[in-house]
This record gives C-alpha cells, sequence and structure tokens, in this order.
C-alpha cells in the first residue's frame, strides 16, 4: 500500500499563522529609524518630533487626550449607528424597487460625488456648531459605502431560493428576512468594515470647522500654534480609535457570518 496521503482526506488545511512577532517587529523598527533620522538630523520638534517626545506628550496629557477622545469617539458612534440603520433601510428599498432605484439612486451619487470637506462651511451655516456637525460628518463619510454593499448584497439572493418562496406564498418582508438579508450579510459586513474606519475621520473633519471641543479640536490648534508633539499625540490617539473600531467590526463579523467561507478559511492558531 502507498504511503502517499490521500487527495480526499477530510482533515482541515491549516495555514500557519506568522503570528504579531512580525507586525511588531515592523513597527518597533520604523520607530527606531524614525527616532535615529531626528536625532541624526537634529530636526526641531516644531517640524518633525522624535516618538520618545510624542509618547512623553501622550503621557504628560492623558487626560486631556483621553477626555477629547470621548468626544469624538461619541460622534463617530452616534453617526456610524444613523448611517448603518439609514443605509441598510433605503439599500432595501432600493433592492426591492428599481422605480424607488431610478429616482433615488442618482441623487445619491451626486451627493457622495460632491467633496465633503467643500460642503463644511455649509453644515456650520445649516446646522450650527458643535455635536451635531460632527455627527451629520460622519453619517455622510460612512453612509454610500454601506449603501453600496447592503444594494449589492440583497441583489445576490439565490434565484432559485427566491421563487421557492414565492411558491410557498412568502411575502415581500418574509423574502426579505428569510433569504434576501441572510445571503447579503457578508456584503453588509464588508461595507460596514469599511465604513467603520471612516467614522473617526469625519468626526475629527468635523471638529476642524465645528467644534470648540475633541481630538480634531485638539490637533487643528496644536498645529496653530506650532505644538506638533501634542498634535502628533492626536494623531496616535485617533489612529488607536481607528484600528479599534476596525477590530470591532471584525469581531462582529466573526459572530454574525461564522458560516461564511471568509470565516472558515481565517486561521486562528
Amino acid at each position: 500500500m502507498s504511503d502517499t496521503p490521500s487527495l480526499t482526506t477530510t482533515e482541515p488545511l491549516r495555514v500557519p499563522s506568522g503570528g504579531i512577532m512580525l507586525p511588531t517587529l515592523s513597527i518597533l523598527g520604523g520607530l527606531l529609524l524614525w527616532e535615529l533620522a531626528v536625532r541624526a538630523f537634529e530636526l526641531p520638534s516644531y517640524l518633525l518630533p522624535a516618538p520618545s517626545e510624542v509618547l512623553e506628550v501622550m503621557a504628560e496629557r492623558w487626560p486631556l487626550l483621553l477626555d477629547q477622545l470621548g468626544y469624538t469617539a461619541f460622534a463617530a458612534c452616534v453617526g456610524f449607528v444613523i448611517a448603518l440603520v439609514v443605509a441598510i433601510a433605503l439599500g432595501a428599498l432600493i433592492a426591492a424597487s428599481p422605480a424607488f432605484e431610478r429616482v433615488i439612486y442618482v441623487w445619491l451619487v451626486i451627493i457622495h460625488a460632491i467633496p465633503k470637506v467643500v460642503v463644511a462651511p455649509l453644515l456650520l451655516v445649516w446646522i450650527g456648531f458643535g455635536l451635531k456637525s460632527s455627527i451629520i460628518f460622519v453619517v455622510v463619510f460612512t453612509f454610500f459605502p454601506m449603501l453600496v454593499n447592503t444594494v449589492s448584497g440583497l441583489r445576490s439572493a439565490d434565484p432559485d431560493l427566491l421563487l421557492l418562496t414565492r411558491s410557498m406564498g412568502a411575502n415581500a418582508w418574509q423574502t426579505l428576512r428569510c433569504v434576501r438579508l441572510p445571503s447579503a450579510l457578508p456584503s453588509i459586513m464588508a461595507g460596514i468594515k469599511i465604513s467603520i474606519t471612516l467614522a473617526p475621520l469625519g468626526a475629527v473633519i468635523g471638529e476642524f470647522v465645528a467644534s470648540n471641543k475633541g481630538l480634531g479640536h485638539m490637533l487643528i490648534q496644536s498645529v496653530g500654534s506650532l505644538e506638533v508633539p501634542t498634535a502628533f499625540a492626536a494623531v496616535v490617539v485617533v489612529s488607536i480609535l481607528g484600528i479599534a473600531t476596525w477590530y470591532l467590526a471584525e469581531f462582529v463579523e466573526r459572530i454574525a457570518i461564522p458560516w461564511h467561507a471568509s470565516q472558515r478559511a481565517t486561521p486562528r492558531d
């Protein structure tokens, strides 16, 4: 009998994972090169602070950074939830009604094509100064990717299943809940993962022009007063918020669609 392994074995293929060692070494190496370059070229801190100086500022001003982070994170979360609810509801209507799509979709594309920063002064006039403007900016930044992925996912339902549910007398709501929505979940989750990292960006840009609080306001004030290490500290905190939201979306995806091929193929070791 041959000792060659059978090609029909049911044992799952295990893909070795690199763990976190290589990414960690890459980050530490980049920070070390940054530190050495600043010291070798004797760059002033108002031009490019060293990582050690940024970390020192973060340690000294951590209570203030944490307070501003809470304000920015609240605007990002509220705006993202609003965009998610509206995108899924509107996507369901567009997928269900071609006539509705022809009427509304062109307007959505036009609105998405307008540069977001251009409308910032108008939002300040229309909505006012404060948290509301930041939330609206988050909605504007995060809405369209989720809408497009929702429509695409709802339209990807198996036609045979749709015919089967109709033959069994299912109404539009039952078809949406039992067939279209489950088949659309992978696409919806992809849109969520794209949009959720844009939520902190939208909040920060909103704070640039229409807020006296938050990491965006802190960043623009620090740059204006040439406190560049503080500005870098704010950027680092915003980046950490973006990374955290990404991994939160991945966690939700694993819970929502554990049956999908993308999750079964993901190495866990």
